[in-house]
């Protein structure tokens, strides 16, 4: 009997040292002080990963429905997500899309789009800008909102670049996100703007400070004032996720007429089973 104690106690002991992505649910209530969650989460798209959507609607629907942000930048969304989307949450009032129709031609929808509570915010204006003349996912998606408690508004833009492995398109496409992101933030100055997106572009690079510095936006993470989880956003889909912070390769930039209350990456939901990124958010004071 004392035998079997002691091989449970090891046992027990050895279980404790292996990592657990998410040993415990986060508190997915908004942060005192926050007006607004906004959210960014790249879907993995099916016909490039030939991982059906049909089996991890659920799990984003779940997300979503948990986290509750009030805008969500989506990437890689390309049709079968939102067709998947439409009956659990266009049709059933809870979020509506923005920025889903593609400006290339031939397209009916456009990768790079946003979802958004129609509970809390609505939708004053959208349009898509492209970086990739004919591409349904290398685009600069902008939407303006109102929230429906106070009236005051606020501006979201969704990105998504190339890879950084494809030097010159890479390249070619933040030098378009720094030369229309700054064009849309004159535009709306005055106004909160927060920019959401896979930006291909990791913490330690060139890149990362250079389209901080160009547009005079910060990363909403490191201006937090609680930072929940400093965990990589990116892993190859099928591995364990690593807890490389330098693994973010996922982004929500603003700018001065906002205060971070909190940054999260979420791990919980079985994330790793849904997508090759984990969503990030944001909970913010507009100022």
């Amino acid at each position: 009997m004392k035998k079997t104690l002691r091989v449970l106690a090891l046992v027990l002991a050895l279980m404790c040292c292996v990592p657990c992505l998410a040993e415990t649910a986060d508190d997915p209530a908004l942060a005192e002080g926050a007006d607004i969650r906004i959210m960014s989460y790249n879907l993995m798209n099916p016909d490039w990963s030939k991982v059906p959507v049909t089996d991890r609607v659920q799990k984003v629907v779940d997300i979503i429905q948990d986290y509750q942000p009030d805008v969500i930048g989506i990437q890689e969304a390309n049709g079968k997500w939102q067709k998947a989307l439409k009956p659990v949450l266009v049709e059933t009032g809870l979020y509506n899309p923005a920025c889903r129709q593609s400006n290339a031609a031939g397209f009916k929808y456009n990768m790079t789009a946003f979802m958004y509570n129609v509970q809390t915010v609505q939708l004053v204006d959208e349009y898509v800008l492209d970086l990739d003349p004919g591409s349904d996912i290398r685009v600069f998606a902008v939407a303006v909102f109102e929230k429906l408690s106070d009236g005051s508004r606020f501006v979201v833009a969704n990105t998504h670049p190339a890879s950084s492995t494809d030097t010159e398109v890479y390249a070619r496409n933040c030098a378009d996100i720094m030369e229309i992101g700054a064009a849309e933030m004159a535009k709306y100055a005055g106004l909160p703007f927060i920019m959401t997106g896979d930006y291909n572009t990791r913490e330690s690079s060139e890149m990362y400070q250079t389209l901080m510095n160009t547009l005079g936006v910060k990363d909403a993470k490191y201006e937090a004032d609680v930072m929940v989880r400093d965990q990589g956003t990116y892993f190859e889909w099928g591995t364990e996720p690593a807890p490389k912070a330098d693994d973010c390769i996922d982004h929500i930039f603003v700018n001065a007429s906002t205060d971070v209350k909190l940054y999260n990456v979420i791990i919980d939901h079985d994330v790793q089973t849904t997508s090759d990124h984990f969503p990030i958010y944001a909970d913010i004071d507009l100022k």
